[in-house]
């Protein structure tokens, strides 16, 4: 599984340029949607224009699943901007996109995931509470993450 989890993106994305490089992007900003601050989604768009990346924007939390699954399918990187976790979380799991997600992720797909997009990717996203508030409309029975990786991201740490 191809993974690449950060805490800001637009400060190390030039690092992996080579898997960006003229290749489709599915830019997940859903996560952002609730938050105050957003200036970490247009820079994301910026760098990936300047890495030479074709960018398709989708909002999970709106999108009928057919049109998720087409845009998924077709990308090469599926990216998750920072934001709110919990509101991810149950977007993707109420969407069953979090089953599309894996099933591209288990074609070798890369996905990038910024703060919010790499928490998710933990067993539990429960440990992020102290940062990140639930959402009142949390539809969720439990804390469960993508359970991608053995350990959970701390992004922001100092």
């Amino acid at each position: 599984m191809k993974l690449f989890l950060c805490s800001h993106f637009s400060s190390v994305g030039s690092l992996i340029k080579e898997e960006i490089d003229n290749k489709k992007v599915a830019f997940i900003p859903t996560a952002s949607l609730r938050e105050g601050y957003t200036g970490y989604v247009g820079s994301a768009r910026k760098l990936f224009n300047k890495l030479g990346a074709a960018v398709t924007e989708i909002d999970i939390s709106t999108e009928a699943y057919l049109t998720i699954q087409s845009v998924f399918e077709d990308a090469d990187v599926i990216y998750f901007t920072g934001g709110n976790s919990f509101f991810l979380m149950d977007q993707l799991r109420k969407t069953g996109t979090d089953e599309l997600l894996k099933q591209e992720l288990a074609k070798g797909k890369l996905m990038i995931g910024e703060s919010a997009g790499a928490i998710i990717c933990a067993p539990t996203i429960q440990y992020i509470e102290q940062m990140d508030k639930k959402p009142e409309d949390y539809s969720q029975e439990d804390d469960a993450g993508l359970d991608l990786i053995d350990f959970y991201v701390l992004p922001h740490y100092l």
